[in-house]
C-alpha cells in the first residue's frame, strides 16, 4: 500500500545497468577438480540434465539418478572466474525419485558478477561423483522502470510508470523530484514518495506540483539506476466544464459475495456548485492502469448520472483486475476530466 513521505535528501545513487544472462565461452572453468575425477571411478553416476536459471533466486534442477549407488546430491557453487578449484558445497540434496530442484537463495555479490554451478552425487560410502557440466548465471542488474509519465490535473499529480522484466522485481519504488532535470542527487533531487505499484495519485498545490522533475528508483533488493527525468503536463480544463472528482478509494463490502464500493468528492468544484448533476463511473478490466481519457475501452456502470459520491459494483471477480474512474456531469451532458483511475483486485 502507498504511504507518503517527508521529504528527504537522498544519499549517493547507486546507478545500476540493467544485464542479462551470460554464459561463459569453454574454458578451465569447466573443467572437473581432479578430486571430484578420481572419485568417479568407485562412486555414482554423474547426475544429467542439470540446468541454471535466474528467477528472484538461482534455480537448478536436474534429473535424478537411477543407479542404486546414489542416496543423495551436493550443488557445488564457485565465482566463474576463479575457476571450479574453489568451489564450495552450499547445498545438500536427498535421494529424488525423478528429478531434483534447489534453489540458491544465499546473498549472492551485487548484480552482474558471474557464478558457475556443479552437481555431485553421492553414494553411500560417502564417493562422489565427478561434477556434472557446470552451468554459469548472472544476477542481473535491477533495471530501473521505463515509460515513465506524469500528468497534473486539478491538483491532483498521477505518475505511471512500467517496470522491465530483467532482474528482480520491485518490492516497492521511489519517487523523487528537483527543480531541473535530470533528477540526480547533485540537482538536489529528494525523496518525494513510495509507492506500493505502478502508479500514484497525490494531490499537491497545482502550481507546485508542475514546478518539478520527477523520477522513480525501483526497490529490491538494491536500489536501481533513476528512471528518465518528467515534468508533468497540465490537463487544461475546457469552457463550461467542471472539476473533475477525486478519487477517495474502492473497497470491498464483501458480506454478500464480491462487491466493490466506488468512493469520491468533487474535487476542486465549488460547493454546491449548480452545473453539477451527478457523475458517471466507468470501469476497465486491465492488467495496467489505462489511459481514463479513452473511455472507448471501458464500461459505463450507470444509465443515469448517480447523484450520491459512492456506488457498488456487484459485477466483480476474484482474481480480475479492475480500474475506477469518476467524472462529473452537468445538466447538458457535459463531463469533466476523469479522476485518476483506481485499481480494485482481491486474490
Amino acid at each position: 500500500m502507498s504511504r507518503p513521505l517527508s521529504h528527504a535528501a537522498i544519499g549517493t545513487a547507486l546507478v545500476l545497468a540493467t544485464t542479462a544472462g551470460l554464459a561463459l565461452p569453454a574454458s578451465a572453468a569447466q573443467a572437473a577438480p581432479v578430486s571430484a575425477v578420481a572419485a568417479a571411478a568407485s562412486g555414482p553416476a554423474v547426475p544429467s540434465d542439470f540446468a541454471a536459471r535466474y528467477a528472484n533466486g538461482v534455480v537448478l534442477t536436474w534429473t535424478a539418478n537411477k543407479d542404486e549407488a546414489t542416496t543423495g546430491y551436493r550443488i557445488h557453487r564457485w565465482r566463474t572466474a576463479d575457476g571450479p578449484d574453489t568451489a564450495q558445497v552450499i547445498a545438500t540434496a536427498g535421494k529424488v525419485p525423478f528429478a531434483g530442484r534447489h534453489v540458491d537463495e544465499t546473498e549472492l555479490d551485487k548484480g552482474g558478477v558471474h557464478y558457475s554451478y556443479a552437481i555431485t552425487a553421492v553414494g553411500k560410502d560417502g564417493a562422489e561423483s565427478a561434477f556434472s557440466t557446470p552451468r554459469d548465471i548472472v544476477r542481473p542488474w535491477h533495471a530501473a522502470p521505463v515509460d515513465v509519465r506524469a500528468t497534473l490535473a486539478d491538483g491532483t499529480l498521477n505518475i505511471h510508470w512500467k517496470q522491465p522484466e530483467a532482474g528482480d522485481r520491485p518490492d516497492h519504488w521511489m519517487i523523487y523530484r528537483s527543480r531541473t532535470a535530470p533528477v540526480r542527487p547533485e540537482t538536489g533531487a529528494e525523496l518525494f514518495y513510495e509507492a506500493g505499484g505502478p502508479d500514484v495519485s497525490l494531490q499537491v498545490p497545482e502550481k507546485e506540483g508542475n514546478d518539478y522533475f520527477y523520477a522513480v528508483v525501483a526497490i529490491v533488493p538494491a536500489r536501481s539506476a533513476y528512471s528518465t527525468s518528467v515534468k508533468p503536463t497540465l490537463a487544461e480544463r475546457k469552457p463550461g466544464q467542471p472539476a473533475a472528482p477525486v478519487m477517495w478509494q474502492v473497497a470491498n463490502t464483501g458480506d454478500q459475495g464480491e462487491i466493490a464500493l466506488v468512493s469520491w468528492d468533487d474535487g476542486k468544484a465549488e460547493p454546491g456548485d449548480p452545473r453539477i448533476v451527478g457523475y458517471n463511473v466507468y470501469r476497465w478490466t486491465s492488467e495496467e492502469r489505462p489511459d481514463a481519457t479513452d473511455r472507448s475501452g471501458a464500461t459505463k456502470l450507470n444509465p443515469a448520472p448517480v447523484s450520491g459520491r459512492s456506488l457498488q459494483d456487484r459485477d466483480v471477480k476474484d482474481g480480475t483486475k479492475y480500474w475506477y474512474a469518476v467524472t462529473a456531469v452537468t445538466a447538458d451532458g457535459v463531463e469533466s476530466a476523469p479522476a485518476a483511475p483506481v485499481l480494485y483486485w482481491t486474490a
